[in-house]
């Protein structure tokens, strides 16, 4: 295996920092700005800060999605199930006063289409 102007058994440490030296100088040629490493941890922090709030907040919010889910198709089948009973409840009422008021059917009928 050949890396770049280099033979496998010429791979030395002390050699390739010799090359280095010789090429690049001993010269940075990276800066940062006045302050970064003072700066750093507390910039850090702050994004992790609000990395944790932007979760807190879509925790919150899926929460609320769900409970909001779970009241509508509660409030849904709740009305749909209490809303049978009721109108069971009166269908039986209803029936049980006609067949008490001794009314005939055909009574009903021409009562229910009379025209005011």
């Amino acid at each position: 295996m050949h890396q770049i102007g280099m033979k496998t058994t010429d791979f030395n440490t002390d050699a390739l920092e010799t090359k280095l030296v010789e090429r690049f100088g001993t010269e940075t040629p990276f800066t940062t700005p006045d302050g970064y490493f003072k700066e750093l941890p507390s910039r850090v922090m702050n994004r992790i800060a609000q990395r944790r709030r932007r979760r807190m907040i879509w925790r919150w919010a899926v929460a609320a999605m769900f409970v909001g889910c779970m009241w509508t198709g509660g409030m849904f089948l709740g009305h749909t199930e209490n809303d049978t009973i009721a109108e069971s409840v009166d269908i039986q009422y209803i029936e049980e006063a006609l067949n008490y008021s001794m009314i005939d059917n055909m009574s009903i009928a021409s009562y229910l289409t009379e025209v005011e």
